[in-house]
């Protein structure tokens, strides 16, 4: 396999500059015409080497080219010193599920030949959250979602609060929801969570998606580790869970759908008050690739 970095200009949060993310891709030693791709979302604080684990399990074992942007404000972009930590006031995943989506557009042009057919997203924590959301503002665009003990909303809660510094209005707590959103979560989705994660509660979270989607008829399959925190320990580690859940889809999942980047979709998303418009035919400096109304 193949290991480097590359960076781009994602969306800025205004319009008179661009935010430069950094990508770590790690890539199969030879393409065919089945290589797919697999994004892959850090946790809140981490950065781009959180899943290169998984990432080398992967790449020639699936044939992925599997790519992990940094996204803004938190890693490396908070500290060059030790690649930990956040600012404050936090966005809280929405600017950053954004960098991970034109990470893997960028990609996508960049190497013309990956088979759009398989694309996959995984994270976990703010990561998992990450991954939903993607699969909600590029709702053609993944063969399957993995997200692993995910937060999936942001309550206005006094630790929350206190964690990211900012109070978010009902519109940017909608557009964070995937409860609220789930109507527009047409993707098979797998899931994983400890019922004694003491972090993000398994029961107001994973459990709430997973009853949501299987409501509407919706393909979820999710795995409960009995007594497992956050980081599935001590029952199981993080990799080897991925790895057992991995050869479900990797290896047979494919999207028949035109991925929202090549058809240059735009998708409208009524958050209350406010709606959301995202149009993927459009640069990264064009402030109406992303807009409010």
């Amino acid at each position: 396999m193949k290991k480097f970095e590359l960076s781009f200009d994602s969306i800025g949060c205004t319009e008179t500059y661009t935010k430069e993310i950094t990508i770590l891709v790690v890539a199969p030693d030879k393409f065919d015409d089945k290589t797919g791709a697999m994004l892959f979302c850090h946790g809140w604080g981490g950065n781009r080497f959180q899943h290169q684990e998984f990432m080398k399990a992967v790449a020639d074992k699936f044939n992925l080219l599997c790519l992990s942007p940094e996204y803004r404000m938190s890693g490396f972009d908070y500290s060059p010193r030790n690649g930990h930590g956040w600012f404050k006031p936090y966005d809280l995943s929405f600017y950053q599920t954004f960098d991970a989506l034109l990470a893997l557009r960028f990609i996508l042009q960049l190497h013309t030949n990956l088979n759009h057919k398989r694309i996959f997203v995984y994270g976990g924590s703010q990561g998992g959250h990450i991954a939903l959301l993607s699969a909600i503002y590029a709702p053609n665009t993944f063969a399957a979602v993995y997200s692993s003990s995910a937060m999936v909303c942001v309550p206005n809660q006094p630790n929350l609060a206190e964690a990211t510094g900012r109070f978010f209005t009902d519109a940017e707590c909608k557009v964070r929801s995937v409860p609220y959103l789930i109507d527009r979560l047409n993707t098979p989705l797998f899931m994983e969570h400890g019922t004694g994660d003491e972090t993000v509660d398994h029961a107001l979270n994973t459990a709430v998606v997973e009853a949501l989607m299987k409501e509407r008829g919706k393909p979820c399959e999710v795995v409960y580790y009995e007594g497992a925190h956050h980081d599935l320990s001590p029952v199981i580690t993080k990799l080897d869970a991925f790895m057992r859940m991995a050869p479900k889809f990797l290896s047979s999942y494919e999207n028949q759908r035109i991925d929202d980047f090549t058809a240059a979709s735009q998708i409208i998303i009524p958050c209350g008050d406010k709606t959301l418009s995202i149009d993927w035919a459009r640069d990264v400096r064009d402030s109406k690739l992303l807009s409010w109304q």
